[in-house]
């Protein structure tokens, strides 16, 4: 589909009119960046202090483990354009393109917030979206793209992007009025694929 079919995006979209960016939350940055260092300076304290027990090589073993995964699975950012989607991770690029992606659906609701929302007497805040979005390939693959729901005009325009694209279905819920945008504390996009 040519550019000029495609709406130009909404305020706080990052991407332009065939790309669109969206980012994890800054908690979420900063647990995958300080949850694996921290576990590997408590194994080496408990190895330096115990000799090396079974809980100081357990702690080490988590730490490399959780800075494997966090790395390689957690993503920076996320550009999703006309030829598929680029998870850019503190260890890799992953690039998916559309055919090895079934669906855009939304991530399970964190159990914390799903049971404040089943105690909220207000009804707009119990059928509030708080997942983030995910990639579901074929078979059992999922893919995180965000932590958090985006807002209308950053799902108004990945809904877009995806008919443009023709391969791959939208099945996440539309975010109410008022969610704000990924990129809110975000200075600019960054350098996007030609």
């Amino acid at each position: 589909m040519p550019d000029r079919e495609l709406p130009r995006p909404g305020v706080g979209v990052h991407g332009g009119a065939r790309h669109l960016v969206l980012y994890p939350t800054w908690v979420g940055l900063l647990s995958a960046g300080l949850v694996p260092p921290g576990l590997l300076v408590l194994g080496l304290l408990a190895l330096t202090s115990t000799g090396g027990g079974v809980v100081a090589w357990t702690l080490l073993a988590a730490g490399a483990g959780t800075a494997l995964l966090a790395g390689r699975d957690f993503p920076r950012y996320v550009v999703i354009g006309p030829d598929g989607i680029e998870r850019h991770c503190l260890l890799r690029r992953h690039v998916l393109p559309f055919t090895e992606v079934a669906a855009i659906q939304r991530a399970p609701t964190p159990r914390l917030a799903a049971v404040r929302a089943a105690r909220s007497s207000d009804p707009v805040e119990r059928h509030r979206v708080r997942g983030g979005l995910m990639a579901a390939g074929h078979g059992r693959r999922r893919w995180m793209l965000t932590d958090q729901p985006e807002s209308r005009e950053e799902y108004d325009h990945l809904a877009a992007l995806l008919v443009a694209g023709g391969s791959t279905d939208l099945q996440a819920a539309r975010p109410g009025p008022g969610t704000t945008p990924t990129s809110l504390y975000r200075r600019g996009a960054p350098p996007l694929p030609n």
